[in-house]
C-alpha cells in the first residue's frame, strides 16, 4: 500500500472485519509507517478506554487456529512433513487440547494396523484333485464292456429327449406370437374386437386428468398445470399457456421443460466466500449471521439479522464492497438487538460483504472469524427487478421458480417449485425441477 491506512479501515483492521488480502496489505503497511503504526496505537487505546495495551508475538497465539486435518493426521504418521511444517504442528499442538486427542488416537489406530498386517497366516492346505479318481472309474469301465456299451445308449437317448423337448417348446412358443382372428359378432363383412364390445368412450376418470407426460419419445408434449392454467409444450419445443409472459423468458421456460435441467448461475460461485485461513476445518464462528445468507435479495435496504452471542453487551455491523470500503456501519446496538436495517439505499447489481462484532466482557468478537468464508449477498439489479414485477402478475409458478433460480435466489425458487409440484403431483418435470435447486442449496 502506498497511501496511508484511513482511520475506517483502523477500525475495522482492529476487530479483523476486512478481508485477509487486506488484512495482510494493511499489516505490511503499518509495520513500516511511522504515522499508521501510532495511528493504530491511538485507535487500540482508546478501544479499551486507555487500558494497558498488551500484546503477544508468542507463536502458540498466531497458530492457535490452524487446526490440524486428516492429510497432515497421514503426514504425521508416515513422517512425510518438512520441517516448516512440523514446527507449526509442534506449536499448534502446544495450545489445542482437541488436535493433540485427535493425534493420539490416529497414531494409535494406525499402530494397531500395522501390526494386524504384519500378522502370518499358516498356508492353506489344498484339497486333492477329484481327476484321478475319475480317470480310473473309466478306465475300470474299459474291462467291463457291457457296461461302458450301455452307458453311451443311455446318453444317445438323453441327446434325442432334449432335442424333442426343444422342438415342443419352439412350436408352444411360435403359437403363441399369432395373433388371434377377431370374431364376428356384428353384421357380415364386420369384424369387433372385445375391446370395441366394451365402448370406446373414456371414462370421466380420464376426462378429468391433464394431459400424461411421456419422457420416452422425443415427440410428446408436455404439460404442466400452473396458477390455474395448462402450460404444455408441443415436440418442436414451443410454449402454449403463458401468453401473458415475455417472449425471451417463454423461450427460457420450454428450455429447461425440454432439457429437463437448470443451468447453476455463476452468481452462486461468486457469493460461496472463500476460506480465510491456509489449513483447517474445524472452524466454528462464535455466533452466527442468519440473513441474508450468500443470495440475491431484492430490496435494496436490507434488514440484516443474526443470532444472540452468549454474554455480549452490545453489537456493530459493517457493511463493506467487494474492495473493503466501508458502505455502511451501524451504531453500537443494545444486547437485546439481534437485527439491523440499513438506513441508505445500497446500489442495485452490487454485491456486500457484512461483518458483526459482539462486545463480550469488554473484547471484540468477530462473525464470521478471519479464517471462515466472508458473508455476502448481492442486490437484485434494476432490469432484473422490472422482469420479476411483469412476471408476478402472470401468477406462474413455473416462471417465477425459473426466474429466481437464474437469478440465485434459491429460496424463493424452491418455494414456487414446491407450489408446482402440489399442482403436479405425479409430474417428473416438477419434481426434477425442486430436486435440483434443493441439491444446489445443499452445495
Amino acid at each position: 500500500m502506498s497511501q496511508h491506512v484511513s482511520s475506517s479501515q483502523v477500525e475495522r483492521f482492529c476487530v479483523r472485519a476486512l478481508p485477509v488480502s487486506e488484512l495482510t496489505a494493511i499489516a505490511e503497511h503499518i509495520g513500516g509507517c511511522p504515522t499508521c503504526h501510532q495511528q493504530l496505537t491511538e485507535t487500540l487505546r482508546r478501544r479499551r478506554s486507555h487500558a494497558p495495551l498488551k500484546f503477544t508475538l508468542a507463536p502458540e497465539f498466531w497458530f492457535r487456529h490452524e487446526h490440524i486435518d486428516y492429510e497432515q493426521l497421514v503426514g504425521l504418521a508416515d513422517k512425510a512433513q518438512d520441517a516448516a511444517e512440523q514446527e507449526i504442528i509442534g506449536i499448534h499442538l502446544k495450545v489445542c487440547a482437541s488436535c493433540n486427542e485427535d493425534v493420539r488416537s490416529f497414531l494409535e489406530f494406525r499402530a494397531k494396523m500395522d501390526r494386524e498386517l504384519e500378522a502370518s497366516y499358516s498356508p492353506v492346505p489344498q484339497q486333492p484333485t477329484r481327476g484321478a479318481s475319475w480317470m480310473t472309474w473309466w478306465r475300470g469301465l474299459a474291462w467291463k464292456p457291457i457296461y461302458a456299451a450301455a452307458i453311451v445308449l443311455i446318453g444317445i437317448a438323453l441327446v434325442i429327449g432334449a432335442g424333442f423337448f426343444l422342438k415342443r417348446r419352439a412350436n408352444n412358443f411360435q403359437a403363441k406370437q399369432t395373433p388371434t382372428p377377431n370374431v364376428n359378432f356384428g353384421s357380415p363383412g364386420q369384424t369387433t374386437s372385445p375391446d370395441s364390445r366394451a365402448g370406446n368412450s373414456p371414462s370421466p376418470a380420464t376426462l378429468n386428468e391433464p394431459p400424461v407426460e411421456n419422457s420416452n419419445s422425443s415427440a410428446a408434449t408436455i404439460a404442466l398445470n400452473d396458477g390455474g392454467g395448462t402450460v404444455t409444450v408441443d415436440k418442436s419445443g414451443n410454449l402454449s399457456g403463458l401468453d401473458d409472459v415475455p417472449a425471451p423468458t417463454r423461450d427460457e421456460i420450454a428450455r429447461v421443460l425440454v432439457s429437463k435441467r437448470l443451468e447453476q448461475p455463476v452468481i452462486l460461485k461468486q457469493l460461496g466466500g472463500q476460506e480465510g485461513s491456509l489449513r483447517g476445518s474445524k472452524n466454528t464462528p462464535p455466533f452466527r449471521l442468519t440473513s441474508p445468507l450468500r443470495t440475491v435479495i431484492i430490496t435494496d435496504r436490507p434488514t440484516l439479522r443474526w443470532e444472540k452471542a452468549s454474554g455480549a453487551s452490545s453489537y456493530i455491523v459493517y457493511v463493506n464492497d467487494p474492495s473493503g470500503h466501508e458502505v455502511a456501519r451501524s451504531e453500537e446496538l443494545a444486547s437485546e438487538r439481534t437485527q439491523w436495517a440499513l438506513p441508505k439505499s445500497l446500489k442495485r447489481g452490487g454485491i456486500y460483504t457484512w461483518t458483526v462484532v459482539a462486545i463480550v466482557d469488554g473484547k471484540e468478537t468477530v462473525s464470521p472469524g478471519p479464517s471462515l468464508p466472508e458473508m455476502k449477498f448481492q442486490v437484485l439489479s434494476a432490469s432484473s427487478l422490472q422482469q420479476l414485477n411483469k412476471l408476478k402478475k402472470t401468477r406462474s409458478h413455473l416462471g417465477l421458480g425459473i426466474f429466481y433460480a437464474r437469478e440465485g435466489m434459491i429460496p424463493a425458487a424452491k418455494r414456487e417449485f414446491r407450489i408446482l409440484v402440489r399442482e403436479n403431483p405425479h409430474s417428473l418435470h416438477a419434481s426434477n425441477l425442486l430436486k435440483e435447486i434443493q441439491s444446489w442449496q445443499r452445495r
